[in-house]
């Protein structure tokens, strides 16, 4: 089992933006010291909260994350050209030493497509099309590409990537549609932890695992993304981390698509907010890892948390839980 960190890179407005990222730098060197897997970084466009950009944010955490993967959870690949994104990553594949992911998925929130000028009808077209084109760039050969969207013409990346191949693609998907085409298309399904609803994983687990069986592919990883705080017990887990957690929640329920995790934040609460002590955590992992799970990825704070409450979760957890998995 792999333990890897969300950076979270979302602040409020009135925030002191340069301290706030100057304080996230030093936590993910910290978290790389106490032996975590990965880092992620988070994209939106005129966003709710002050969000800087993921590829600029991988750039600057590649000098102080020591051996950790480095990823984008999740690039909104529709709203991107796939020729910038393979050049882009590309680079910072040859920065970091072989160690980044692209991210990618298709998007939810209907303003960014707006303000971008991309019809929001075409986006899984654009993430399947995006997808294939930066594969083909990456292969190091002169690609001829006629797509729906994107044309290349005898040309081959500007950019070769470390990895052969290129940096393994992870594909964010909620519906079952878009989880086969993860399983299509995606070196790994990067799963969303946060529904209510307890069928959820087991259900899309057995559609992914479908799909890998139909077309013959084998994911390099089995991530999925949750939120956790690490406490000596669970009551003062969730005295400390609960009031951020719904800050930030009640945050994301001003875009309509997001508006029941207002309405259901309870059920949330009980059923995927990970607050916890290592006992209790042990145990939800485990829980994670008999459905099939390899990689777990968390959001380590949230709006207005001290930056010190999360450096001690974060000790903690690795302290006494990531032994559990070793």
């Amino acid at each position: 089992m792999k333990f890897g960190i969300m950076a979270p890179h979302q602040y409020p407005f009135d925030d002191d933006l340069g301290a706030r990222l100057r304080e996230l730098t030093g936590l993910v060197e910290h978290a790389a010291d106490l032996g975590y897997h990965s880092v992620w970084t988070i994209n939106h466009f005129l966003s709710n909260l002050a969000t800087p950009q993921p590829i600029s944010m991988m750039a600057r955490l590649i000098e102080c994350s020591g051996e950790m993967r480095i990823g984008s959870g999740i690039l909104l690949l529709p709203l991107f050209n796939p020729v910038h994104v393979a050049e882009e990553f590309a680079t910072l594949d040859q920065l970091s030493g072989g160690r980044v992911v692209l991210g990618v998925a298709a998007g939810y929130r209907e303003h960014e497509f707006a303000a971008l000028g991309v019809d929001m009808a075409s986006r899984f077209r654009r993430l399947d099309e995006g997808v294939r084109l930066i594969r083909a760039l990456w292969s190091g050969e002169p690609v001829d590409f006629e797509g729906e969207f994107y044309q290349v013409r005898a040309d081959r990346c500007g950019v070769p990537p470390v990895q052969p191949g290129g940096p393994p693609i992870y594909i964010g998907a909620g519906g079952k549609k878009s989880v086969r085409r993860a399983a299509r298309l995606g070196d790994a399904w990067y799963a969303p932890g946060n529904s209510p609803n307890p069928r959820y994983l087991p259900d899309h687990l057995a559609v992914y695992d479908e799909a890998l069986a139909e077309y013959g592919r084998t994911p390099v990883d089995r991530p999925i993304g949750v939120e956790l705080y690490c406490a000596p017990t669970t009551e003062q887990a969730i005295e400390e981390a609960l009031p951020y957690a719904r800050r930030e929640y009640y945050s994301y329920a001003e875009y309509p698509a997001l508006r029941w995790q207002r309405d259901r934040f309870d059920e949330l609460v009980r059923h995927t907010l990970l607050l916890g002590s290592p006992d209790l955590l042990i145990e939800r992992i485990r829980g994670y890892q008999a459905l099939g799970f390899d990689h777990v990825i968390f959001r380590p704070m949230w709006l207005g948390m001290p930056i010190e409450q999360a450096r001690r979760s974060l000790e903690l957890f690795a302290r006494e839980v990531m032994p559990a998995f070793a």
